[in-house]
């Protein structure tokens, strides 16, 4: 036999036997390790499979996917469930989900800490600097800082789908169970109306204009804590201001493709089928049909499904990634994508309150009953979490990532079962007490 081909023939028995054996070939197939490895007890972390299980019953959410990983390791990675209780389709590792504001840390600040990094801009910096339609106004003085910790004053959300609806019968364009105006919104794309909100329903183009001329003009409160999707709809209009592209495509380049990421998105339905997108609600009072791969957030719907404050679908393996460069100090497979000192700024830097991170969110525990962590987790942790079901919390002192992504808004979001049965944070007790009993 010729000496190359023996060597080839070697190469690919070699893939094949690796393959059997269940080692990682590709990416987005990561070996998993046994928790032993890296000093968690197994007994222990099974019993997340318990509280999922419960979660499921009980009509919380209808599937999910969970990913733990340690000192760099995944050491659990699990899906349960399905798309929808109807359980036709199977949740699957490269299932997307809906991150709602899971976004706002994995999409939005990822931007921001860049654009820091480069010195492109100051965390001291007024908004106005950037945001022309701030100037002048009450808002004129508010900081990036301020946007980060939610201390601008600014109102909570936006609303901003009232701007295209109407009264007035003889203008009337109906979607859902809300009627908006014909001027504002159309069922077929043109050259005036390329913003999509859902299926047959394009926006106006300058609806962006008007949107942000609503925030210039709204009520500003005192500068206390107030959690405000507004302020992250801002430091993305900050963000594409100074890049000078768009945030989706600051992303995909600066982060998201040298990762070697390929199931997260904004607007996923450009690069992914359907059925690769776990549906978010059967039907919301904005728009017609099942909601799937269009974002579930009325105001990230309205301003085009790339917006500040959610807009971003992914894999838990792919947040992982996203959150273990950050954990990594700003470095990931060799390649360096932040500054260890950017990391450090934005993941220790708290508001005097210490309510929250820059841009992150913290545990609480002085209050563990409003804490979005579980008891046992360190002040140090930051993270954030989901309206649709998600969360991803990183532990720098244990060197600890775990990510839960679900549709809990699937059929309808009105009461929040995931939530009031502390799912997220009984599984995030049971990572740590596996810990414990190393």
């Amino acid at each position: 036999m010729n000496k190359k081909l023996k060597i080839v023939l070697v190469f690919v028995f070699s893939i094949i036997i690796m393959g059997l054996a269940g080692n990682t070939i590709t990416p987005n197939t990561p070996t998993i390790y046994s928790p032993i490895e890296v000093g968690m007890d197994p007994t222990t972390l099974a019993k997340i499979g318990t509280i999922v299980k419960e979660g499921i019953q009980a009509r919380a959410f209808p599937g999910c996917q969970i990913l733990v990983m340690k000192d760099g390791k995944p050491i659990y990675d699990k899906c349960f469930g399905y798309y929808t209780y109807e359980q036709v389709e199977e949740v699957k590792p490269t299932t997307m989900y809906d991150l709602a504001s899971l976004s706002k840390t994995t999409g939005t600040l990822l931007t921001i800490m860049k654009l820091y990094d480069e010195g492109k801009l100051k965390l001291t910096d007024k908004a106005s600097m950037y945001l022309p339609f701030l100037q002048g106004t009450d808002k004129g003085n508010i900081t990036l800082t301020e946007l980060l910790f939610h201390e601008s004053g600014l109102q909570a959300s936006l609303s901003c789908y009232c701007l295209a609806t109407t009264k007035d019968t003889t203008q009337i364009v109906r979607m859902g169970s809300s009627t908006y105006n014909k001027n504002m919104v159309s069922i077929t794309p043109t050259d005036e109306f390329t913003s999509q909100v859902s299926d047959s329903f394009y926006l106006r183009n300058s609806f962006h204009e008007a949107a942000m001329t609503m925030i210039a003009n709204s009520r500003l409160r005192s500068k206390t804590y107030v959690y405000s999707c507004v302020n992250f709809l801002l430091l993305k209009e900050i963000a594409e201001t100074i890049s000078g592209i768009s945030m989706d495509a600051f992303l995909d380049s600066t982060f998201y493709k040298p990762m070697g990421l390929i199931n997260i998105a904004y607007l996923p339905l450009r690069t992914h089928q359907k059925e690769e997108i776990a549906p978010t609600m059967k039907r919301d009072f904005l728009r017609n049909g099942i909601l799937q791969g269009y974002v579930h957030d009325p105001d990230a719907a309205f301003l085009g499904g790339i917006s500040g404050n959610a807009g971003l679908f992914a894999s838990a393996r792919d947040v992982a990634t996203v959150y273990q460069m950050i954990l990594n100090n700003g470095e990931l497979d060799g390649k360096r994508y932040l500054s260890t000192e950017t990391c450090r700024v934005f993941t220790t830097t708290t508001s005097a309150s210490g309510r929250r991170g820059l841009g992150f969110d913290k545990p609480v525990p002085a209050n563990p009953a409003h804490s979005p962590c579980c008891i046992s987790a360190p002040p140090e942790v930051y993270g954030h979490t989901g309206y649709t079901g998600t969360c991803c919390w990183v532990d720098p002192v244990n060197k600890l990532i775990y990510v839960f992504l679900s549709n809990r808004t699937y059929p309808y979001d009105g009461v929040n079962k995931l939530a009031r049965m502390g799912i997220r944070t009984k599984i995030q007790e049971v990572i740590y007490q596996s810990i414990k009993q190393k």
